[in-house]
């Protein structure tokens, strides 16, 4: 089930960017508490949406061919396949 801040990412991302720039064009001019009450919530709202990135497939991915490497590798180190077996298997997996 998809949450309601990835269904309108893209608006909380929008919103995120208009507090932060809100927050520092006020806080240029004389309101100092404009920092605090705009582009720190935007700046935390940002990172919020980074943080709960559906799209995390590339880092899963390194990590799957990683322990499949470290699982080939132990297997030829215990010499259950030879040294071309695994560099075969090797270039397959990292493509």
């Amino acid at each position: 089930m998809v949450s309601f801040f990835q269904k309108y990412r893209l608006f909380w991302i929008v919103i995120a960017c208009g507090l932060s720039l809100l927050g520092i064009v006020l806080w240029n001019g004389r309101y100092i508490d404009a920092l605090v009450i705009f582009t720190i919530p935007g700046v935390m709202l940002g990172v919020f949406m980074f943080l709960t990135n559906p799209n995390k497939k590339h880092s899963a991915k390194i990590s799957s061919e990683a322990d499949e490497l470290l699982k080939w590798s132990q297997l030829k180190e215990s010499g259950a396949i030879s040294e071309a077996e695994y560099e075969i298997k090797k270039k397959e997996i990292l493509g």
